[in-house]
């Protein structure tokens, strides 16, 4: 792309998105066409179309991913830049007769993978988009848990990556969505880890708080994750019902959020993990756990053996090495 500079007037520096990475999704029965076309951005977010590519990115490393262009590219015909997509900063430097000269230079953001992690990076989003993809299978199944578990983890991992866009920074977004954000992870949580055939509305906020507690190996990850699932419900409810959080300062809930963004960003990747491909639901397994029964085998060891042979690049606090 960047030898295409200068083809088209008033273009966009193409050299700015050297070292870009790009996702692409192949489409066999697209028809190229050698004529202009109008190309539709009227449409969902970029980053929601390509959910299943970045989610396993987001797992990997939960410093911020965006998604900061949007191009469409018709393999040796035709190319078009959503302009002013490509965030930019301007750096200075002198020539070689002292004059300071002006640069743009593309914004990398916080997400950044060095090469001798690629390695690694590589073998844990092939296991994870391997459970992605089998877990999507379902949704054309004839059984209603696998169909609706397929529209669960869509669900999910739209509101995660909604909620991404509009974080700026790791305790960064703007006061008035702050409520949203926090709607968003609530919601994420809620469509994993309330069951099909949960009763409406009994035991709701209690299963919620359980079954996320349950995916974590060590009783003081546990108590953690209750107390800030807790918090969060009653936060969500709260703002559903339209009144107003009042007993945190604007700080604290920052805090909170950046604790809540983190929580379901484990909650999503040890429910891939568990979760079963067939017409079983992960429910049971962690109503039975919370109760004490069953843990070691079916959330215990299956979380440890993932995480030692396609571990995210930070281990967290309750897996040990042993």
């Amino acid at each position: 792309m960047p030898e295409l500079n200068g083809l088209r007037p008033h273009g966009l520096n193409l050299g700015l998105i050297e070292r870009a990475p790009l996702l692409h999704v192949p489409d066999p029965d697209y028809v190229v066409t050698r004529h202009p076309a109008w190309f539709d951005f009227t449409g969902p977010r970029a980053e929601v179309q390509h959910w299943q590519a970045l989610l396993p990115l987001m797992l990997w490393d939960s410093h911020l991913l965006q998604v900061d262009s949007v191009f469409t590219v018709q393999r040796g015909r035709h190319f078009d830049l959503n302009p002013g997509a490509v965030p930019l900063t301007i750096q200075s430097h002198a020539d070689r007769h002292g004059r300071l000269q002006e640069v743009d230079v593309r914004d990398t953001g916080e997400f950044h993978v060095p090469d001798q992690d690629l390695p690694a990076l590589t073998v844990f989003c092939t296991a994870i988009s391997a459970k992605i993809d089998a877990i999507m299978a379902g949704a054309t199944h004839q059984r209603r848990i696998p169909r609706r578990r397929a529209r669960r983890l869509e669900r999910a991992a739209r509101h995660v990556l909604s909620a991404y866009q509009r974080t700026h920074a790791d305790y960064g977004v703007w006061e008035v969505e702050a409520d949203e954000l926090h709607l968003d992870y609530v919601i994420a949580l809620e469509a994993l880890l309330i069951s099909p055939s949960d009763k409406d509305n009994e035991g709701i906020a209690n299963n919620f708080r359980s079954r996320a507690a349950a995916l974590f190996l060590t009783p003081a990850e546990q108590d953690k994750t209750e107390a800030l699932v807790s918090r969060a419900y009653k936060a969500r409810s709260t703002y559903v019902h339209g009144d107003v959080i009042k007993d945190q300062t604007e700080q604290e809930k920052l805090k909170e959020l950046r604790a809540l963004r983190h929580l379901t960003l484990q909650v999503i990747l040890r429910w891939l993990i568990l979760t079963p491909s067939d017409t079983d639901d992960l429910a049971p397994l962690l109503d039975a756990a919370a109760r004490g029964t069953g843990r070691e085998e079916h959330i215990d060891q299956p979380l440890r053996a993932f995480f030692a042979t396609a571990p995210p690049r930070t281990r967290p606090a309750d897996i040990t090495t042993a």
